[in-house]
């Protein structure tokens, strides 16, 4: 019953109709206008990496982790940079405890708090991973306050609330993001931003 429940806040999302943009200028003015409001949650998935063919299941040390390469640290530091540039209004970051998320979240916005519901194991048939889920359902239908809430996790987090039996699953590049309003009884997918893409709305 539980898994029934959670599976029905993630459905809510209406995760399969985003738009891939920005795209045109009318959809890049409309995303910016919104994001200038505050009120969004911004979900980006980590920046680029490279596989180290090893389980990374020690949080307790980046050592053996799959972690960022010198580009992926270069463009979180763009995309950071372009979001400050087009006056883009950032409240809470938060980050998945992997280095890779940590280290994109810092790079980007020079602060990070850690949140442990945006780990994952990529395991929908896992109890701690139903939780996880769930809580981040809850937490994208909940409008933050002061500017957007930024959260930084793993392509795993939204593939598994978009239910892949219902809905095209979402994947999501290393580095790309996924806008939305959060509101009640689910939140509303405003735009998916590839990372080049932040320079281009202001």
């Amino acid at each position: 019953m539980k898994r029934r429940t959670m599976l029905g806040a993630a459905a809510t999302l209406g995760l399969g109709a985003a738009w891939t943009g920005p795209g045109s200028a009318r959809q890049r003015s409309g995303l910016l206008q919104a994001l200038h409001g505050g009120g969004l949650i911004v979900y980006f998935r980590h920046s680029l990496t490279l596989r180290s063919g090893q389980p990374d299941t020690d949080l307790s040390t980046c050592v053996g982790q799959r972690n960022l390469t010198p580009a992926g640290r270069t463009l979180a530091e763009d995309i950071g940079r372009a979001i400050r540039a087009g006056s883009i209004p950032i409240g809470a970051v938060e980050a998945s405890p992997y280095c890779r998320c940590v280290d994109t979240a810092r790079l980007a916005f020079g602060r990070v708090e850690i949140a442990a519901f945006l780990e994952t194991n990529g395991d929908t048939g896992d109890a701690g991973e139903q939780r996880r889920l769930a809580t981040l359902a809850q937490v994208l239908q909940q409008p933050p306050a002061g500017g957007n809430r930024v959260l930084v996790a793993h392509g795993n987090n939204l593939a598994g609330l978009s239910e892949r039996h219902l809905y095209p699953p979402l994947r999501i590049a290393e580095a790309e993001a996924v806008v939305f309003l959060p509101q009640p009884g689910g939140a509303r997918v405003l735009g998916r931003v590839a990372p080049e893409a932040w320079a281009g709305l202001a």
